[in-house]
């Protein structure tokens, strides 16, 4: 997880503010308690979080409100402004929530307050089993525990490693700027303190649906009430002979960005298959490691079927600045 600015910014909202310098749908970002505090008018009502968004710390006094929430402009996580919680990926944990006082024609901010409120499902299922630990598999556990579930919960995973951020993994991570405990979204006692059963390198091998029951690779069958399959997906093998070659890398789970890092220490020379999103962003990190790079795309500007010929240029002359070629 990237960190956001400690820097304190607008107006102290202790000592208050006008109200009616405030008009609908607009956002104040100021401080209160040493703290960033977001101020968002809705109708009548006012409403105070926390103002920097808990994903990668965007800023979200420039995001949008809809309705009672707030969409930080960085990759649209989204609040509820009456609560601080984070209700849409890709933000997994809540910013905070702030009392505010009206007297006479300002307003203050007096701390924090917690208005989340305990919810029990109408409708609960014996057990849940949740196929895939990626970032989905573990916000949909999180939830269910949010929600007021109770009944067991367990996740499966083929990967060694619990979820973790994996956008990372082509970015900060493996440009070597950004440490490994940022790579875990939540933290190893999470699973243990709500009560998540957790089982790593562990594939599941067959569903039956009649009875409700999935058979694991060391043969072991598991009972669920529910079952949730968030598997993720695969990067495309390249169907050319040498495609399993040792110097050959994929980039999906952290052992692979780990097993990159490691080749990159004594390379001189990369080439990225693929001038796509994570392509591009597998360059630029290489480059921050000294390593020569080219990219290799079929189309003449990367990302030009997705942003345009423009953009796609725009973004070429600005790798290419960086001396990587195409």
């Amino acid at each position: 997880m990237a960190e956001a600015s400690n820097e304190l910014e607008g107006p102290d909202l202790e000592k208050g503010y006008k109200i009616g310098e405030l008009v609908d749908r607009t956002m104040l970002l100021g401080y209160a308690f040493g703290e960033p505090v977001l101020v968002a008018k809705r109708g009548a009502e006012l409403f105070a979080i926390g103002a920097t968004c808990t994903h990668y710390g965007g800023p979200l006094v420039k995001g949008l409100i809809v309705d009672h929430t707030v969409r930080c402009p960085w990759h649209h996580a989204c609040f509820d402004l009456r609560t601080g919680e984070a209700i849409a990926a890709p933000a997994l944990n809540d910013t905070s929530c702030w009392k505010i006082q009206k007297r006479g024609e300002r307003f203050y901010v007096t701390g924090k307050t917690d208005n989340k409120q305990a919810r029990k499902s109408r409708s609960s299922p014996a057990s849940v089993v949740i196929v895939g630990a990626g970032a989905a598999g573990g916000a949909a556990a999180e939830m269910l525990r949010r929600e007021g579930y109770a009944g067991p919960v367990t996740l499966i995973s083929a990967d060694e490693f619990l979820p973790y951020d994996r956008p990372n993994l082509s970015k900060d991570y493996l440009a070597g700027t950004a440490p490994e405990e940022w790579i875990p979204l939540w933290p190893p006692d999470f699973y243990r303190e709500q009560k998540i059963d957790t089982l790593t390198r562990t594939e599941v091998k067959a569903i039956d649906p009649k009875r409700k029951e999935v058979t694991l690779s060391d043969r072991r069958s598991l009972y669920y009430g529910a079952l949730l399959l968030a598997t993720g997906a695969e990067p495309v093998r390249l169907a050319i002979p040498g495609n399993d070659l040792p110097h050959v890398c994929y980039l999906r789970t952290l052992a692979d960005s780990r097993r990159i890092i490691d080749k990159a220490k004594n390379a001189k020379r990369a080439v990225v298959i693929g001038a796509s999103f994570i392509g591009l962003e597998v360059a630029a990190s290489l480059r921050e490691r000294k390593v020569e790079v080219a990219v290799v795309g079929k189309d003449p500007q990367p990302l030009e079927k997705i942003l345009g010929r423009e953009l796609g240029n725009l973004i070429r002359e600005t790798h290419e600045a960086h001396d990587v070629r195409f």
